[in-house]
């Protein structure tokens, strides 16, 4: 990077934002030869996949599971592509699922997962279910095939069409046929579609595509159901130590990330394609931007025609949720063989009050993970979905609202939570969409991305490549979607397009 003069710097690429769409463009770009400066808004990078620090204690920006590193999978093509590996340890199994006073371990082994799902969901109809799951296996395992090969998708132009027809073996084509099919449609098909499998798929989608069963094509829904059948992930002393690895990784490929530089304003410069503008005054010129934030966002701080896009674009695609999290800390009386995630769902028929939420997901710390909580204590993420708006209308009323769902949710963990009474609940920190707002600077709180949905193609998403020479796209609210494994495929998928049309 050269700086010209006070305040004035240029580069090749920069990007906008150090989540790990960012990132993951960052350093792909970086490691080939590109001059990147990664701005970030934030005083630490990652964006919702990071950690933060408060009164002694390390807690992850949400409650989160963490996959993506096995073969086809976009963080082992990261870890490839930059030559390093990242810092984890693998968690397994990963998750138990609390439902009506049953607990159903989401064992990683595909078998050992069949016979659990049909204890509790079978009834007398194992079959049905097994011939569900190989269907769901074979379809997720076809996404991320495909997903990992057609790296300018959702195609744009009349080149990307054609590439995906050299692409892909026509054997893998009878897929697409499951983009016309809700994850509903193919559990009435195997007649397994019972109230309680309901539930347990509807709130398994919606920490995985922000939708029901009803909403989500199976193409989508089949990976989002059986994330946890492929090895599941811890980082020691949090997130933040995966992103600082790829930050080290910029920095020694002639990168630089900047923190504490929100962008105002990114517009067309005669001087070199793009400029950018800081917060602290700051201007970054560049022939190509990258945007890691949201679409909505983006509308916010660009004018003209680019404006006018994003602003389009955030009308199509308005509806996402919030979220209400909490870092809480407890004692340590949980038992030696406990998961490290948790979904605990309502009893049926109920929803927590205000968010209306049909189940709260937990992340703990790892028993002896001292980076982020004493012995003897654990460090616990918690959240649940909720509406994002009506909290910035709440006015008088909105601590007393998040005191009541705070309290709700520590009562219900008490109740349902192995441990957790036992252990005492020694700090609580609520946060709302608008904490969301004013922490990571998502617009409204918006958090996960555009939610899945039977009404939208499987094309129809914004794009990686705007209609604008030299700007690009990555994150939640562009293909292909939210968590790490798919903003990270969106990031490597930014570098392709880039490399592509450089050459």
């Amino acid at each position: 990077m050269i700086e010209t003069k006070r305040n004035i710097f240029t580069a090749d690429v920069v990007v906008i934002g150090s989540g790990m769409g960012g990132m993951s463009a960052g350093c792909m770009l970086a490691r080939n030869g590109y001059k990147v400066i990664i701005l970030e808004a934030a005083h630490v990078p990652g964006g919702c996949s990071s950690s933060y620090k408060r009164k002694g204690y390390v807690f992850e920006s949400g409650a989160t599971t963490l996959i993506g590193f096995d073969q086809n999978q976009p963080l082992r093509t990261l870890e490839d592509e930059l030559g390093i590996t990242l810092g984890k340890a693998e968690i397994n199994p990963s998750m138990t699922v609390h439902l009506d006073g049953d607990r159903i371990i989401r064992y990683k082994n595909r078998e050992q997962w069949i016979d659990e799902a049909a204890r509790v969901f079978a009834d007398g109809k194992k079959e049905n279910h097994r011939a569900f799951w190989k269907e769901a296996f074979m379809v997720g395992d076809t996404v991320w095939k495909v997903s990992k090969k057609n790296v300018f998708f959702p195609p744009r132009k009349v080149v990307d069409w054609l590439q995906l027809a050299i692409n892909n073996n026509p054997v893998d084509a009878p897929v697409l046929r499951y983009a016309f099919q809700s994850t509903a449609a193919i559990m009435k098909k195997y007649e397994v579609d019972t109230p309680a499998f309901r539930r347990f798929i509807n709130e398994q989608l919606m920490i995985t595509a922000q939708a029901d069963a009803e909403q989500t094509p199976f193409i989508f829904g089949a990976a989002g159901i059986t994330y946890t059948n492929f090895a599941n992930y811890y980082v020691p002393g949090g997130l933040l130590n995966m992103v600082e690895e790829l930050g080290k990784n910029l920095k020694s490929n002639g990168g630089e990330l900047k923190t504490r530089r929100k962008v105002v304003s990114v517009s067309p410069s005669n001087r070199l394609g793009y400029e950018v503008q800081t917060e602290n005054g700051e201007r970054y010129y560049a022939p190509k931007v990258v945007s890691n934030i949201p679409i909505w966002n983006m509308k916010d701080i660009c004018s003209g025609e680019i404006g006018e896009w994003y602003a389009a674009q955030s009308k199509n695609y308005n509806h996402a949720w919030g979220a209400f999290t909490m870092g809480v800390v407890t004692g340590d009386s949980y038992a030696d063989d406990m998961t490290l995630h948790h979904q605990l769902h309502m009893p049926e028929n109920a929803h927590m009050p205000i968010t209306k939420a049909g189940s709260v997901f937990v992340s703990m710390s790892q028993r002896g993970d001292i980076a982020r909580a004493p012995k003897g204590e654990r460090s616990l993420n918690i959240s649940c979905h909720t509406p994002a708006a009506e909290w910035f209308s709440m006015g008088e009323h909105y601590e007393g609202n998040k005191d009541k769902v705070q309290q709700f949710i520590l009562d219900f963990l008490a109740e349902n939570l192995p441990g957790f009474k036992e252990s005492g609940v020694k700090l609580a920190f609520p946060a709302t969409p608008v904490t969301w707002q004013n922490w990571v600077y998502r617009k409204e709180g918006r958090v996960g991305g555009i939610p899945q949905s039977m009404d939208r193609s499987l094309v129809d998403w914004p794009p990686t490549e705007p209609p604008f020479d030299g700007l690009y796209q990555c994150g939640d609210t562009s293909y292909p979607g939210q968590g790490i494994p798919g903003v990270t495929l969106g990031g490597i998928n930014v570098y392709y397009r880039i490399k592509k049309n450089d050459s």
